[in-house]
């Protein structure tokens, strides 16, 4: 009994040193279980993020019209586009029609792009065909890119895009030139734009905006309706030299030794659109926003260059138009984007245009059941 005793005391004294030994360990594993709890990001987790931030939200199903609207929830939207581009940059001392002007082309030919649709949500990119581009014997070499992701509710519409351009020529040559020597090639400058966009449809139960946009809804009666559109739009003209070359630098003063010009501008635009339905499956889409944007803007001599910024009203026309044919499966058609900025800046006058002209098709698909999924598990409850 002695010889049992002490074995007890000492597989106790044991289990009660082990005990101590490793109470640090198991103390510390607690609390790194419930640091992990508390660091946890809801935002990687929708679900627990709207209980969390939003635990009373609740999307309501309140559809448009069906009598004028169709609506396709339960396809997957695919299309691809063809769109040959024109886009220009002028600017010059006080004025764009100046001697020593610079008119800024580049050698973008067709563009090739895709994009996708489902419920609210849609996504498309673009990239550089080389079909249809000038000769490069001519022209300084183009590159091009975009990225384009869009959120469309019921009233409200998001975009948010990227666009890349680098590598213009300039076609105004200098007065008393030799025209054979060809036009004036700069690889070396660069356009980047941010832009992010908002529109608000107050009469979405019977005018369907996105209808000729992203196909998951179609017009079915012909209707008019006035839009809001706003925005705010960071763009980024550069180069590696100064962005007046040496040949014109003598029309420009201080502004020849610029090399990047910011800018950072804010859009409130009043617009107008109608969808005409002809023959049931026939439809022509006309939007128009005319506005004056406020803009922000230095020139820089330097990347790191601290100057006083400058302000100016941009005058902005943005129109687009569509003419095609659409079905419960298919739709497709021809469509035109154009858009006209111009403004009088410290010392130069600006104009750019950019037009897209081009072909869209496109198929609705069942959705599979892993966009389904990822959908629910992502958005709003009731979305």
């Amino acid at each position: 009994m002695q010889n049992l005793t002490a074995y007890g005391v000492i597989i106790f004294v044991f289990m009660l040193l082990c005990g101590v030994l490793l109470m640090p360990d198991a103390v510390h594993a607690q609390e790194e279980s419930n640091k992990e709890k508390k660091r946890e990001n809801v935002f990687l987790h929708p679900k627990k993020f709207y209980k969390k931030y939003f635990p009373r939200l609740k999307i309501k199903n309140d559809p448009p019209d069906s009598a004028y609207i169709k609506m396709y929830p339960n396809y997957l939207s695919v299309s691809a586009y063809v769109l040959s581009p024109e886009i220009g940059m002028d600017f010059g001392p006080g004025d764009t029609n100046a001697n020593g002007a610079l008119k800024l082309r580049t050698s973008i030919g067709d563009i090739l792009g895709f994009s996708a649709n489902y419920r609210l949500v849609g996504a498309g990119f673009a990239f550089l065909l080389n079909s249809g581009a000038p000769s490069q014997d001519v022209y300084a070499k183009s590159r091009y890119r975009t990225a384009t992701i869009k959120y469309n509710s019921k009233s409200t519409s998001l975009q948010f895009k990227y666009l890349r351009i680098k590598g213009l020529t300039d076609i105004a040559l200098p007065a008393g030139s030799d025209p054979s020597t060809g036009y004036i090639k700069r690889p070396d400058i660069e356009s980047k734009e941010f832009q992010f966009e908002a529109l608000y449809n107050p009469r979405w139960k019977k005018y369907s905006y996105i209808a000729p946009l992203t196909f998951s809804q179609r017009q079915i009666k012909s209707s008019t309706g006035f839009l809001l559109q706003t925005g705010i739009y960071y763009s980024r003209l550069s180069s590696d030299s100064t962005l007046v070359g040496p040949e014109k630098a003598e029309y420009y003063g201080s502004f020849k030794n610029v090399k990047v010009i910011k800018s950072f501008s804010i859009r409130l635009a009043p617009g107008l659109g109608s969808n005409f339905v002809f023959f049931k499956r026939y439809y022509l889409s006309v939007v128009a926003f005319p506005s004056y944007d406020l803009s922000f803007y230095k020139y820089l001599h330097d990347e790191d260059e601290k100057e006083n910024g400058k302000h100016a009203f941009i005058f902005v026309l943005e129109g687009k138009a569509s003419l095609g044919y659409h079905s419960e499966r298919l739709y497709g058609g021809l469509r035109i984007e154009a858009e006209r900025r111009s403004a009088s800046l410290h010392q130069i006058g600006m104009n750019s245009r950019y037009v897209y002209l081009g072909l869209e098709f496109g198929y609705r698909f069942n959705t599979p059941r892993i966009v389904k999924k990822v959908y629910r598990e992502t958005m709003p409850p009731g979305m």
